[in-house]
């Protein structure tokens, strides 16, 4: 479906509301503007039903919106996915300047918080140029960040409504004058660049400092990912075909031979994109202790269960403590191979090794208990699903303040050598 615009933002920003609230006012007024269909005139991610597959979903927003609309703030430019999204539009920029010769300006920058505080320099230079070639829009807009006009409505209602009016007009009148070309090829977000980070972009990409009112722990945007997997030489115990297995846990290849990285590594890859920051780790005796420590810091654990490993006294004795009750920060995710014969063939005793295990989760209907899990595409849309499940449990148990001051951050270091970004 095309989309008159796309509002790109950090998903921490969404939170309480207001960025929803913006989108509502401005899309309110571009349809009492034009005669675009309602549902046609911006994307926002606020709009989608839980579980609905959000990469092909956000996929098609990007690939046929006609206006780009970033919400700038310190958040936004340290969010990978926020430079995959800015960068996946750019391309559309360039090849209409490369088919066509001239070169649109169709992105639309919103200053959400202010982030130039500190002075310039600060956030990417790619989103530098483009702040310094809009329209600033004046008042207090450019001082306070469009969200505490939202937020204080009341107080600067008129302000507010100028802000909205205007951004409407540029957004219309942006989306008259060029129509894009669709992506040359299927986005794809595994590979998309981020365009905020130094290797990507002339200026320097940045992250945030923690914000008031987080938790100091780690809080809902650290996952422990722990795999419970035999090694090769402990399957061998048990099964025949090994080659799925390796010298540890997380070597854990379950689809085998069509997808042939750890399954581990896929769900990284998902917490990436969710802003999330991945802690994977193999299952050992002190379970007990990691999901206690979890549950206190606000934190994520997702268990990547292997049903042989059930079967094997010493990973079902680690495993045992998750069943004692039911972890709302939590989830269980089953892969299950077609492909794996003997797993097939064995499929009923494996089974009830599972349910034995997990007796309280298994055998009532959890959301976060995912068996069955067939091919990567459904392991890791499950793993979103169960993600966004937890992550909202914890934001409920943990409520955030409202920020006084999210202006500072500092820029994310330059390494060398190994582990370098």
């Amino acid at each position: 479906m095309p989309f008159l615009f796309f509002l790109s933002y950090c998903g921490d920003d969404g939170r309480g509301g207001l960025v929803r609230e913006f989108y509502e006012d401005l899309r309110d007024e571009i349809r009492r503007r034009t005669t675009e269909p309602e549902e046609q005139i911006g994307f926002e991610y606020g709009g989608m039903r839980e579980g609905t597959l959000w990469r092909s979903t956000v996929a098609d927003g990007l690939g046929t919106c006609r206006v780009f609309v970033p919400l700038y703030s310190p958040r936004y430019f340290g969010t990978r996915f926020c430079g995959q999204e800015w960068g996946i539009f750019a391309e559309r920029q360039r090849l209409h300047e490369q088919q066509r010769g001239s070169a649109p300006e169709l992105i639309v920058p919103v200053l959400w918080e202010d982030v130039f505080a500190n002075g310039p320099g600060r956030i990417p230079k790619i989103a530098e140029d483009i702040w310094t070639r809009s329209d600033g829009l004046g008042g207090s807009y450019p001082t306070l960040g469009l969200r505490k006009l939202v937020q204080l409505r009341t107080r600067y209602r008129d302000e507010y409504q100028d802000v909205v009016d205007r951004l409407a007009g540029v957004i219309i009148s942006a989306a008259e004058q060029y129509e894009l070309p669709s992506p040359a090829a299927p986005i794809d977000f595994d590979t998309a660049p981020d365009v905020f980070r130094p290797d990507d972009c002339a200026g320097v990409a940045q992250i945030p400092l923690q914000r008031p009112g987080e938790l100091t722990g780690g809080g809902p945007r650290h996952v422990h990912l722990v795999v419970a997997a035999p090694t090769a030489a402990e399957a061998a115990q048990e099964r025949t075909n090994v080659d799925c297995y390796g010298k540890r846990s997380e070597d854990w290849m379950p689809y085998l031979p069509a997808a042939t990285k750890p399954v581990v590594r896929y769900a990284m890859a998902v917490a990436d994109e969710q802003d999330l920051t991945p802690h994977p780790i193999g299952v050992s005796d002190g379970l007990s202790e990691l999901l206690e420590e979890a549950e206190s810091e606000g934190e994520l654990v997702v268990l990547l269960v292997d049903a042989w490993a059930t079967r094997m006294p010493a990973y079902a004795d680690a495993l045992r403590p998750y069943d004692d009750r039911l972890y709302g920060n939590c989830a269980v995710l089953l892969p299950w191979n077609l492909a794996d014969e003997e797993s097939e063939e064995h499929a009923p005793a494996l089974m009830t090794a599972v349910v034995s295990l997990f007796k309280k989760n298994a055998r009532i209907p959890h959301p976060t208990f995912r068996g069955g899990l067939h091919s990567v595409e459904e392991f890791t849309q499950a793993l979103r699903e169960v993600l966004i499940r937890t992550q909202s449990f914890v934001f409920e148990q943990h409520p955030v303040p409202e920020l006084v001051n999210a202006g500072a951050f500092v820029a994310r270091p330059l390494l060398e050598g190994p582990g370098a970004a």
